[in-house]
């Protein structure tokens, strides 16, 4: 029986509810989030900082277009996952890296072409003509195609926005089975970390639960929106 469960979800759709019922089958021991310190207290506090010079904001606006597009950025699934936690007591961990090492190192390492490519998107998205429609993604769940597209397009910031915590996720996975081999853990990710994630860690043979699996769940009517 797997002791480890990834659940991928997109926090611009309403999924509390599936959400929590997967969860709550799997009966963790500890519910693993892909958040690190300073956005969990951020989060939980609903503050949004503005601030900070002009280059982290415009890659925290880059990965947050990022992260709705591709369901890969925390919300409130993250909330609704550790209020579960605190109800069947089980642990709260906090495994992703810090954002802000994370948006520095992908500034300094974006190639030239992949800056100017993601500003014209952005422009095309504000301006209502990105060719990539994402709401049918969103019905089915599946962002195999725009993945695709991703990795080619930018591959240095999926590397570092994607890839490098898909590793480093794994790894504190890891250290947290080391530390307690009865453990059950259900891992809480953005649904572009489920890949990656799986590949991984597959040694553990994890349960995956992909963004589809939890719409499939969902009675109410689906209603979300894209921002950037």
């Amino acid at each position: 029986m797997p002791s480890l469960m990834i659940i991928g979800t997109a926090h611009v759709i309403d999924l509390s509810s599936p959400l929590e019922g997967f969860i709550r089958d799997f009966d963790p021991t500890c519910i693993a989030l892909e958040l690190d310190r300073e956005r969990w207290i951020a989060l939980q506090s609903n503050s949004k900082s503005s601030g900070g010079p002009f280059f982290l904001r415009f890659l925290s606006r880059i990965q947050k277009h990022l992260g709705e597009s591709f369901g890969s950025s925390p919300g409130s699934e993250m909330l609704v996952a550790g209020n579960i936690a605190r109800s069947l007591g089980a642990d709260i961990k906090l495994i992703d890296k810090p954002i802000l090492g994370t948006i520095i190192s992908a500034w300094k390492n974006m190639p030239w072409i992949e800056l100017w490519r993601i500003i014209k998107d952005s422009i095309f998205s504000l301006v209502g003509k990105s060719g990539t429609n994402f709401g049918d993604s969103m019905l089915s769940g599946d962002f195999t195609k725009e993945l695709s597209e991703f990795s080619v397009n930018y591959p240095i910031i999926k590397s570092h926005l994607i890839d490098r915590r898909d590793t480093y996720m794994s790894k504190n996975l890891v250290k947290l089975f080391r530390n307690n081999h009865e453990s059950r853990i259900v891992a809480i990710v953005g649904e572009g970390h489920v890949d990656g994630m799986k590949s991984k860690l597959s040694s553990l043979n994890p349960k995956i639960v992909r963004l589809r699996d939890l719409l499939s769940r969902k009675n109410n009517t689906l209603s979300f929106s894209i921002k950037i």
